[in-house]
């Protein structure tokens, strides 16, 4: 390259002075040397201006590092935290499961003891009985007594009736003897019934005073982790507030790069799956929540007009036929594949970043509802507003929010403001369109 350089230098000097007057050797010399001269200051400007390109401070890159460490500390805390929160609940449900199956044994226990303690009164009734009976006839010497009575029978009719009276006399010990016999079986199953019941509450008890020693074991973890998360979400602010710092003390020259670089999100698999589940999830909490609204104003308008009144129902925003520049300034990196910004390779941009300063209202593309509104270590402060028909935008990088999840917004709507929160070197705007979570270029639909 300096070759073709040094030689178009060259051919166009001895070309302009031939006419002219005769050339001076040693004067083109010097002359092509102060141009090499040059062309190497340049070259070198040009590479220097790219390591800045590539680094801008390293300072700046250590503290976008921490801050994409402490946010995927943050997830993993809210992601073992759900899991903790689910757990407790999991163990308060059975703990009061456990409860209720104590208070249905123990009160099954009273009435068997009820059943129990009436039943042995009865076979103390029966044995009484029984033993008066055998007394009576002990002292009777009943077995005399009967062959007696039936030797004085006068007739046939006589000695059968007197026969059957003595057969009913036995008959009814014989009744008495098994229904003691009955109760004490019916006794022994109740007891057994009762030991089993009793040896069940026992254990439900003792597994109860387990899982409540287990569960106040996982609140008091959930209350450190939470703790750490506080911390965590405090040190991140500290770290968004420092890297703001540190790029409104750069130089010029080292901002104007930093704002052209603006956005070095990384562009993966998971992140992108985590995007579109975020908002397959929260369309449909919203169409739940958007269908059990509708119910409740379809509810409300059949009262009143039962009662003969009328209902008036808050307006909702105008729908917009088409999508507008949720931001002015200039295009700085474009939808698809780009070389990025700092490490230099070929990776699939998701969206398009605008340029714009600090602050600067940001409005919704469309009319629609927010469902989400959060912070992420790559798009830092972003939310996402719903326009119906699996359609969704996507804001990065705000430094603040104008509007709130669920609320409904108009286009043109100030909905936040730019920053440069997350993976992000200056402050601009990196907005998405999303068609049932999948990223679409928004050059389609913003004109």
């Amino acid at each position: 390259m300096k070759k073709k350089i040094t030689m178009f230098l060259v051919t166009t000097l001895l070309t302009a002075s031939v006419p002219v007057f005769a050339v001076n050797t040693g004067d083109i010399k010097d002359q092509v040397n102060d141009n090499n001269e040059k062309i190497d200051v340049l070259e070198q400007k040009k590479s220097d201006l790219q390591e800045n390109k590539k680094v801008i401070n390293s300072e700046l890159n250590s503290i976008l590092e921490e801050i994409k460490n402490t946010s995927n500390s943050i997830t993993n805390l809210n992601s073992s935290i759900q899991s903790k929160e689910e757990n407790i609940r999991i163990k308060t449900d059975e703990i009061a499961e456990m409860i209720l199956k104590i208070q249905e044994i123990e009160a099954d226990i009273v009435v068997q003891k009820e059943r129990i303690s009436k039943q042995e009164e009865e076979l103390r009734k029966q044995e009484e009985l029984l033993a008066s009976r055998v007394r009576a006839a002990y002292k009777s010497n009943s077995v005399n007594n009967i062959i007696f009575t039936l030797i004085e029978s006068t007739s046939i009719v006589d000695f059968t009736e007197r026969l059957s009276f003595i057969e009913r006399m036995v008959s009814k010990d014989h009744e008495i003897m098994e229904l003691i016999d009955s109760i004490i079986s019916t006794l022994e199953v109740e007891r057994e019934k009762l030991e089993a019941s009793q040896n069940a509450a026992s254990e439900i008890k003792l597994s109860l005073e387990q899982d409540r020693v287990t569960l106040e074991d996982e609140k008091s973890s959930l209350e450190r982790q939470k703790a750490t998360l506080e911390r965590e979400l405090d040190n991140q602010k500290s770290l968004e507030v420092e890297k703001k710092a540190l790029l409104d003390g750069l130089s010029a020259e080292e901002r104007r790069i930093a704002n052209d670089i603006g956005d070095i999100m990384e562009e993966n698999a998971a992140l992108e799956a985590e995007i579109q589940k975020l908002i397959r999830e929260a369309q449909e909490t919203a169409r739940r929540e958007e269908e059990a609204r509708r119910a409740a104003e379809e509810a409300k308008k059949q009262e009143e007009s039962q009662n003969g009144g009328s209902v008036s129902v808050p307006e909702a925003p105008k729908p917009s036929t088409g999508y507008i520049r949720p931001v002015n300034g200039r295009i700085t990196s474009p939808y698809g594949y780009r070389v990025h910004p700092v490490y230099g390779d070929r990776r699939f941009h998701t969206g398009v970043d605008y340029a714009a300063g600090y602050g600067v209202p940001v409005v919704s593309t469309k009319s629609g509802t927010v469902i989400l509104a959060k912070y992420h270590a790559s798009y830092g402060n972003y939310m996402i507003v719903d326009h119906g028909d699996g359609i969704a935008s996507l804001y990065a990088h705000l430094s603040g929010f104008a509007a709130s999840y669920g609320q409904k917004v108009s286009q043109g709507q100030t909905i936040g403001y730019i920053g440069s929160t997350g993976t992000s070197t200056g402050p601009h705007l990196h907005f998405e369109i999303r068609v049932n979570g999948v990223h679409r270029n928004p050059s389609d639909y913003v004109k």
